[in-house]
């Protein structure tokens, strides 16, 4: 699986990755708005210790990322 293939960006497509089960945990900037982490719902947080510049570097992106949904990258092998 690539690396683009098993990340999520974007709050809305997190929250549909999360409905069909295909986002397990959810990786957000410090800096992220406390709104939309609240708005998650069942699913594993984890605190980037960086803002959301430093996240999207991380990724490989040129733009700020608030939060990053990871997907379990053996749910498509079973």
């Amino acid at each position: 699986m690539k690396k683009e293939e098993s990340v999520t960006i974007g709050f809305r497509e997190i929250q549909k990755g999360i409905k069909t089960g295909k986002v397990k945990k959810v990786v957000v900037a410090k800096n992220c708005p406390k709104d939309l982490v609240s708005k998650l719902g069942n699913v594993t947080i984890e605190v980037f210790e960086g803002d959301q510049n430093q996240l999207a570097t991380k990724l490989g992106k040129p733009f700020p990322v608030a939060m990053a949904g990871l997907k379990d990258m053996y749910a498509e092998l079973k």
